[in-house]
């Protein structure tokens, strides 16, 4: 222990120490204020102060939040027919929106948003070309077609860290994938390079493709760009892709026990507290996993049931109940999550509701008899980033 002095206080000190008090309730609550919203739901246990605390501070410091929601649909007798809209939350539960902006395009497939940009697709023949928009400044890049054309049923990602000054488009080829050879092909777009790639990605794990539940055809949107990685819900797996490496990884979902039948789109994947989480739709409910641990083989075990939400409370809290019965399951989708509120959205026929983990209480958000009209219509999370797409 050489080099450390330790210093005892003197007789005087010790005793002023000694009758010092805590620390006032007003340095408590700025502390705990800068804490966020889920870890600091969890000091409600300390004691009955603290919870009489933490409940006045959700009322009187409620969280904020960058993100919000986007959404696009087709609005009747109108040129251009498609209305993008971006929903911004603001102070308590949800329970206070407004539309931040709304604008009309001629693009009918938005499909994916990430840290304020959206890429959109429009129908060429029998293929598909890109845009990617920054809807804050009202700005849109039109990319140049893949070399060989891409498919409606091929899926594609947006890659932007919301930091450097370009972003890629993943396509995955996920109907060619060759399951005898474990490889799939994929093209990227590069915003520095402005121009498209084809490879052929190897899959290290790809027996689990054998499995007798595996169904190639249930690729489910949208994906999640986290830390240089891209995820997909393919099926029963969760298949990843390294942008730096570049290089794929399949592993395992969780499953419900006993097993129920998963609902299509009903899926989604988010981050919380740096960890991934999984929601996966059935007919009774949602159930919501957090991945513990990261386990290159496959491992189920590194999962945990975090949330189970039933489809009938949620239902029931926000229709009257002669409309309850006339809604199925399969048109209760969740979309998004709101980390800095606690908050995963829902989209219902006509509305989107948010559904708190704080209060395990609904509210709804936004109304229009559009939404969820279509098939294939999404709501996606949006990032409220004001990138200027003129520097790319």
């Amino acid at each position: 222990m050489s080099g450390f002095t330790f210093l005892r206080p003197s007789k005087k000190r010790a005793r002023e120490m000694g009758n010092s008090q805590a620390p006032s309730q007003d340095i408590l609550e700025l502390i705990l204020s800068k804490v966020p919203l889920k870890p600091r739901t969890r000091f409600k246990c300390v004691s009955r102060d603290w919870n009489a605390l933490i409940t006045d501070l959700r009322r009187s410091h409620p969280p904020t939040t960058a993100s919000g929601l986007v959404f696009s649909f087709k609005k009747p007798s109108r040129n251009p027919i498609y209305q993008l809209n971006l929903l911004q939350v603001v102070q308590d539960q949800s329970q206070s929106c407004f539309m931040q902006s709304s604008l009309t395009h001629d693009l009918p497939w938005l499909i994916d948003s990430c840290n304020g940009l959206l890429l959109f697709g429009a129908k060429d023949g029998v293929s598909l070309t890109y845009l990617v928009a920054s809807p804050l400044r009202n700005q849109w890049l039109k990319l140049p077609p893949p070399g060989h054309g891409v498919s409606v049923q091929v899926s594609a990602s947006l890659a932007f860290d919301g930091v450097r000054q370009h972003f890629k488009v993943i396509c995955q080829f996920w109907e060619d994938a060759d399951i005898k050879n474990g490889t799939l092909k994929y093209q990227i777009f590069s915003s520095q390079a402005w121009e498209w790639k084809e490879y052929n990605g190897r899959i290290p794990n790809s027996a689990l493709w054998l499995s007798k539940d595996f169904n190639s055809e249930e690729w489910y949107c949208p994906s999640l760009y986290r830390k240089g990685q891209v995820y997909w819900i393919w099926s029963l797996y969760l298949l990843v892709f390294n942008e730096k490496k570049p290089s794929f990884e399949l592993m395992e979902l969780p499953k419900t026990k006993p097993p129920l039948m998963s609902l299509y789109c009903g899926k989604r994947l988010w981050e919380s507290e740096d960890h991934l989480h999984y929601c996966d739709s059935t007919y009774v409910g949602f159930y919501i996993w957090e991945q513990m641990e990261h386990n290159s083989n496959g491992c189920g075990s590194m999962w945990r049931l975090e949330h189970y939400i039933r489809v009938d409370e949620l239902v029931s809290r926000n229709y009257p109940d002669d409309l309850v019965f006339l809604i199925s399951p399969v048109t209760v989708k969740p979309c998004a999550f709101n980390e800095d509120l606690q908050v995963l959205y829902f989209q219902l026929p006509g509305t989107i509701v948010a559904y708190s983990f704080e209060t395990t209480k609904s509210v709804k958000v936004q109304s229009d008899s559009a939404i969820g009209k279509s098939f294939h219509d999404n709501v996606f999370p949006f990032m409220f980033n004001d990138v200027d797409l003129h520097g790319f």
